[in-house]
């Protein structure tokens, strides 16, 4: 029985370089096909930080960009129903749930559907997956203070 070569530990230093370079890198774009708001933006860039570079695949970027533009919506809505109350009056003075908190719960059944099926939502990770994703915040961290404020980034030997 032949034995599968053992992965390196994601404390080893080929992964610690490999971090850094992934964290030099632009974040995932979005695909061609699908588009995004401008106010999902934010939520994008949320999503697409809270995994390693190279756990994303083609098809996880179009979900996740399914869950900015979720986010986006309950933030939205969220907001609207803030500003109107969750009881309304309607026509006949009689005291009604306002719409909206029906559509933010559709919404956060959806979000929590596209959550699962990114393997993000309230589960934990495996070690090895979650200490790739340390060591690489780690990196970005350490990239950010390294940046020079007019954007250069000094060569580090």
């Amino acid at each position: 029985m032949t034995r599968k070569p053992k992965r390196p530990r994601s404390d080893a230093a080929t992964i610690a370089v490999d971090a850094m370079v992934k964290a030099a890198l632009p974040l995932p774009e979005v695909p061609k096909h699908v588009t995004l708001r401008k106010g999902d933006r934010p939520f994008w860039e949320g999503i697409v930080r809270a995994r390693a570079r190279d756990e994303w695949t083609e098809s996880d970027l179009v979900v996740g960009a399914q869950l900015a533009r979720c986010q986006h919506d309950i933030e939205r809505e969220q907001q609207a129903l803030d500003a109107e109350s969750s009881i309304l009056e309607n026509a006949r003075g009689t005291k009604v749930m306002n719409p909206r908190v029906s559509v933010l719960e559709q919404l956060a059944r959806r979000e929590m559907a596209l959550l699962r099926a990114l393997r993000m939502g309230g589960t934990i990770p495996a070690r090895d997956l979650n200490d790739r994703r340390r060591v690489e915040r780690e990196a970005a961290r350490v990239r950010a203070e390294v940046v020079t404020e007019d954007g250069e980034e000094p060569l580090i030997a």
